[in-house]
């Protein structure tokens, strides 16, 4: 089909050129043409330019798209074994529960989440990993993710204390020195604030020297007698499980 000018008639057609003030719609959907008789600049619809603008948003998309998941799965592929160790954790590992725990409790790779920290740590304590017994033993005491329960706190807290865990025997100071889950007893806090001191907690023993003039002499020698003792014979806190079961505990809220 032959083009004429729409102005004068004229077959004599040929290309025009390209002028700044031509609008987008012309530029990317028309081709500008230009009558050799009159002069007149006019435009005809271009049925290619349609579809070479589809053709390359879609490449762009794709590519864009292609480099968005290469690069997620690039991230997730190195992340996952290391950061979240969950595999391990449903396997039984204790180690691996307690980091599940502590993530959960940080939102350290996962969405922050209390009521998932308190039941790794549960299942981890379960096993005798002293610090999951700490950590489990805490979230009772303050409520976070369980029932507050100060007597199941107490019990907690006490198991990885009598292994020699000193944050555990601290803490386990603070419960007797104010009666939290036990009755009051300043003489069996000032123990376990000697026996905290004495692995170099220095909060402990600020907390132990505080005590010395609401006890009386022989209450001092006694529990300073018991904690040499203790210290003697209590194993090492290892960061594994005990091979023992551990004793009876309150059932997990």
């Amino acid at each position: 089909m032959s083009l004429v000018c729409p102005q004068c008639g004229g077959d004599k057609i040929r290309s025009g050129s390209l002028h700044a003030h031509d609008g987008v719609r012309h530029l990317l959907l028309h081709t500008p043409l230009r009558c050799r008789d009159c002069r007149h600049r006019f435009w005809v619809f271009n049925p290619l330019k349609p579809l070479l603008l589809l053709a390359c948003v879609g490449a762009l998309v794709g590519v864009t798209a292609w480099f968005a998941l290469d690069q997620n799965a690039a991230l997730v592929a190195a992340q996952a074994p290391a950061s979240l160790p969950h595999t391990r954790a449903a396997q039984g590992d204790a180690e691996a529960q307690l980091q599940m725990g502590m993530r959960y409790a940080e939102g350290d790779g996962v969405i922050q989440s209390d009521k998932e920290a308190a039941r790794w740590f549960a299942l981890a304590a379960k096993q005798g990993l002293a610090e999951a017994q700490y950590q489990y033993g805490l979230v009772l005491l303050q409520g976070r993710g369980v029932v507050q329960d100060y007597k199941a706190a107490f019990s907690w807290i006490e198991k990885p204390a009598k292994r020699g865990y000193a944050k555990a025997q601290y803490s386990l100071g603070e419960l007797y020195r104010y009666g939290t889950g036990t009755a009051i007893d300043k003489a069996r806090a000032y123990l376990w604030f000697n026996l905290a001191a004495a692995q170099g907690v220095e909060v402990a023993a600020k907390a132990r020297d505080s005590l010395v003039w609401q006890l009386k002499p022989e209450q001092i020698a006694a529990m300073q007698e018991e904690a040499r003792r203790m210290s003697q014979a209590a194993p090492s806190p290892a960061s594994t499980p005990a091979q023992a079961a551990p004793a009876a505990s309150p059932a997990t809220p």
